[in-house]
């Protein structure tokens, strides 16, 4: 299965489904693009990205994997799992 497993991975429902696990600083805010950053993304599909402080600000999400269709013969076989962030 080649598919991204993340919910909302680009901020379209803001922080929706995302648990913020450190917020120092300015804290964790979502916008639109191009933004602050200043530069346009390389796919126009997005239009939304996760920004923070210059402090330490963690997120992350749990992915329940038999919820996702996975059989446990699939991850017995352990399947490759790539993870990018842009």
């Amino acid at each position: 299965m080649t598919r991204n497993l993340l919910k909302n991975p680009n901020g379209e429902e803001e922080l929706e489904f995302w648990e913020l696990t450190e917020n120092g600083g300015s804290q964790w805010k979502v916008e639109d693009m191009p933004g602050d950053c200043g530069y346009d993304f390389c796919n126009s599909v997005v239009t939304k990205y996760f920004a923070t402080s210059f402090e330490l600000c963690l997120k992350r999400q749990v992915i329940d994997l038999f919820a996702e269709g996975f059989t446990a013969a699939q991850l017995d076989a352990q399947p490759a799992v790539t993870v990018e962030d842009w």
